[in-house]
């Protein structure tokens, strides 16, 4: 009832937004798990072509999210939200008409740059709804998109066991492409609904502000301390905690347990259905926590999130060792949920309307990075046959993490609700003191 109460405490515009971002999530979720089936059985591709197509993506994303930072600041956030909308689009229409790796391959990277762009979403959203909304905002939009990429997986899955019909997938992609031109357009409406319905107050609309501004660049961007403090940090969370829950974590379990591909699929249900009620649970007290403590918790909950994952592989199978599995996907969904409130908001509460979008930019890279780095590290340890020390490697560096982020003073010490009023001022007071 309190995650009702405080959902219901954001304007509706919050809500409004909350939503579209779901609905494209949805249409994503369900062509995203079938992209490497589609492409090695619909479309003849080797796996080898399949999956480049998805490692094409991630190169994509590097390059989508710095320009579309510098795009969200020079042009508007509305021309960015719109470009990476389109790119996504064309990627999808790619892998509809593609039937050469090549094809397959420019479809993936197009598509990449789409996916990087979409981090100036949460510049738009915190332009659009103000700030003390924040912490609240990016984790429910963090909960919604997880629910509705878990269903239209669901969906997707359904339908690729129905159906072998090359034109079904077809139009699957086709209508993922039409989704995101049907978002770009409710979301360029839902700002002149802005516009229009509020009255004039003399304030320059957010999405021109940076024009009035002094200009920003990446080099500005990252000469601020305490934001580099955290790209470091979310580095690290990436590279050995988050991109391995789809790369590591089920390599360490298909080679060292007797936990299959039916068993992994109830544990990634499992995590989609954690994320919403951890989030739901947590919604109403992660603005009283401060950026250093959630930071640590994320840490902290990885770190214990590795550790019951080499307790699975010590374990014969059957029901334990699922249900072990089950609680290591329930401990990592909080340190989700801390992730998505925390980021986003530090990040945001940090910037101005000059350089907003470059800000979330370097956050979008960065996790990025993380994203494309840390299954190279893993795939290449478990290939070497040293999945155990990969396990318990990851869970030293998160636990050392999270003592960093607990005991330093490198990010605020103000409780997420108060970075608005603080944010600026507790890091203008930290540099005088450097």
């Amino acid at each position: 009832m309190n995650s009702l109460r405080t959902l219901r405490q954001l304007p509706p515009r919050a809500r409004r937004l909350i939503v579209l971002n779901a609905v494209n999530a949805a249409g994503s979720g369900v062509v995203l798990p079938l992209l490497v089936i589609y492409l090695h059985e619909m479309r003849g591709l080797s796996l080898t072509a399949a999956t480049g197509a998805v490692a094409a993506t991630s190169v994509g994303a590097l390059v989508g999210g710095p320009l579309a930072g510098w795009v969200s600041d020079r042009l508007g956030r509305v021309p960015a939200v719109w470009a990476a909308l389109v790119c996504a689009a064309l990627g999808a229409v790619g892998y509809a008409l593609c039937d050469t790796p090549t094809t397959a391959l420019a479809a993936g990277f197009v598509q990449g740059l789409g996916v990087g762009g979409a981090i100036t979403w949460n510049a738009l959203m915190a332009d659009l709804v103000p700030e003390e909304h924040w912490p609240v905002l990016f984790s429910a939009d963090f909960a919604m998109v997880n629910a509705m990429m878990g269903i239209g997986g669901l969906l997707g899955g359904l339908l690729a066991g129905m159906t072998d019909s090359l034109a079904v997938f077809q139009a699957l992609f086709l209508l993922d492409a039409a989704s995101f031109l049907v978002t770009g357009w409710l979301v360029a409406r839902e700002v002149r609904r802005r516009r229009s319905v509020e009255p004039p107050t003399g304030e320059t609309p957010p999405e021109a502000a940076a024009a009035d501004q002094p200009r920003s660049s990446y080099r500005a961007v990252l000469g601020h301390r305490w934001l580099v403090a955290l790209l470091v940090v979310v580095l690290v969370l990436f590279t050995v905690g988050y991109s391995q829950l789809n790369s590591g974590m089920p390599a360490a379990l298909l080679a060292d347990s007797r936990l299959g591909p039916t068993e992994l699929g109830v544990l990634f249900a499992a995590n989609t259905a954690a994320v919403v009620l951890v989030q739901a649970a947590l919604i109403g007290r992660i603005k009283q926590v401060t950026a250093g403590v959630a930071l640590a918790l994320l840490a902290a909950s990885w770190a214990a999130f590795w550790l019951l994952i080499w307790a699975v592989t010590g374990l014969s199978g059957g029901l334990v060792a699922l249900l072990v599995g089950v609680i290591a996907m329930v401990v990592f969904a909080v340190g989700e949920s801390l992730l998505a409130a925390t980021g986003p908001t530090l990040v945001n509460s940090w910037a101005d309307d000059s350089n907003r979008g470059r800000f979330n930019a370097a956050y979008g890279f960065v996790c990025s990075l993380g994203f494309t780095v840390g299954p190279l590290v893993s795939g290449r340890l478990t290939d070497d046959g040293h999945t155990t020390s990969m396990m318990l490697g990851f869970t030293a560096v998160l636990a050392v993490l999270a003592l960093i982020t607990v005991r330093s003073r490198f990010l605020p010490r103000t409780p997420l609700s108060g970075l608005e009023r603080t944010g600026h001022e507790d890091a203008a007071e930290e540099d005088a003191r450097a």
